[in-house]
């Protein structure tokens, strides 16, 4: 879930006809709490975000640092989570016991004190597939899950995606300079290397990945059969994101339908223009509670389920005209430091143009810098479970 909640969760500043409609809410300076992810009862990691809410004009997330944070259980157990990183706190493989109920403590650096009810463990039945369809000169993709014990009625998915990047051009060049002055630098272009004239490798294959940022849930409580088709991404035509190979890795979480209602509401919110007949603040509550602060809203709902994951792989090639093309103009300049200085300091070098009769660079091509290094588009680490 995107973890960046806006003010208007709190605080609908909504216009009527001519007026400005003033919500009585004040909120305290430091934001109110909130928490976001799911507790992983089975194999795999456990992520819980903590944030502050801010005001509409500030578009920077507010982490809520050095909070001590664990799963306790009805039975007395308790699970530490560890500060991973800016507002994340994590553990790994809970197993937990599936009779017991458990909750979340959260206690701030300030000493404020946070639980969540007790929650029963939600049984998640296993991701049957996911597959994709062209739509609209696009690539839609679907989750398909089913329960035959009918227990898991109301689902939530996250999904990450990963896509190659390849540079448009080879970078056999590079800029050097030759000469320091108190007035100028002296620019030449010279051979990344001089030996054996091949090009960096390290710019030219990419990955990135990006997380899902919208609410995505679905219920089959009305429905004959407990069977689950549902849309999950979109990637629009010509897309960079196809322009060579791409993975989405698809995860499933059964939620309660206190939880769902929660979702259905947040979306509602987030997704509303700001009018004063939209759903107000108050219906945002789930069950979180400030302990040291009754009356102190907290923004976010514990749920409790194994984690169901999976992934699969689309390669360009299995998807007919998709005409992938980075816009990538190419210049010729002359080697030198005048014309690299005014038309070649904003873009990178790719191969030589003309040589001399010695075999000196005395021109060369350039291109946009994201079209010749891939690193300045995503990182040339590859993932361990790239393929």
């Amino acid at each position: 879930m995107k973890t960046k909640y806006f003010y208007y969760l709190l605080i609908l500043f909504a216009f009527s006809c001519k007026e400005k409609y003033i919500s009585p809410v004040v909120s305290p300076t430091t934001g109110y709490l909130v928490v976001e992810g799911i507790v992983n009862s089975g194999i795999g990691s456990t992520d819980i975000i903590l944030s502050r809410t801010t005001k509409l004009d500030n578009l920077k997330v507010q982490y809520e640092l050095g909070a001590r944070i664990a799963i306790e259980g009805e039975d007395n157990s308790n699970y530490p989570l560890a500060e991973a990183s800016l507002g994340h706190y994590k553990v790994s493989n809970l197993n937990l016991n599936s009779t017991k109920k458990y909750r979340l403590t959260i206690t701030t650096k300030d000493g404020k004190k946070y639980l969540s009810d007790f929650t029963s463990i939600i049984n998640n039945p296993p991701i049957d597939s996911v597959n994709w369809k062209i739509e609209n000169n696009g690539v839609q993709l679907y989750v398909n899950s089913h329960d035959p014990s009918n227990v898991a009625k109301y689902y939530q998915w996250e999904y990450d995606e990963t896509w190659e990047i390849q540079s448009a051009y080879f970078s056999y060049l590079k800029y050097q300079v030759v000469k320091k002055t108190s007035y100028v630098d002296v620019y030449s272009v010279v051979y990344i290397d001089s030996v054996n004239y091949s090009y960096d490798t390290a710019k030219y294959i990419c990955w990135k990945t990006e997380p899902s940022t919208t609410i995505l849930t679905t219920s089959t409580a009305t429905l004959s059969q407990n069977v689950v088709n549902a849309p999950i991404s979109y990637i629009p035509p010509t897309s960079w994101k196809l322009g060579k190979k791409y993975s989405i890795n698809a995860k499933q979480y059964s939620i309660s339908k206190e939880r769902y209602d929660f979702l259905q509401r947040m979306k509602k919110n987030t997704e509303s223009t700001g009018s004063i007949f939209d759903a107000q603040p108050s219906e945002l509550n789930g069950n979180l509670h400030c302990i040291s602060n009754p009356s102190e809203p907290v923004i976010g709902f514990v749920n409790i389920c194994s984690v169901q994951q999976k992934r699969i792989f689309i390669n360009n090639k299995e998807v007919p005209n998709w005409n992938y093309s980075p816009y990538c103009p190419i210049i010729e300049i002359p080697n030198n430091t005048d014309s690299i200085r005014i038309k070649g300091l904003t873009l990178l070098p790719t191969i030589y143009a003309k040589l001399s009769p010695f075999g000196a660079i005395t021109s060369f091509y350039a291109a946009p810098a994201d079209c010749v290094d891939c690193r300045l588009r995503g990182t040339n680490i590859k993932p361990s479970f790239w393929q």
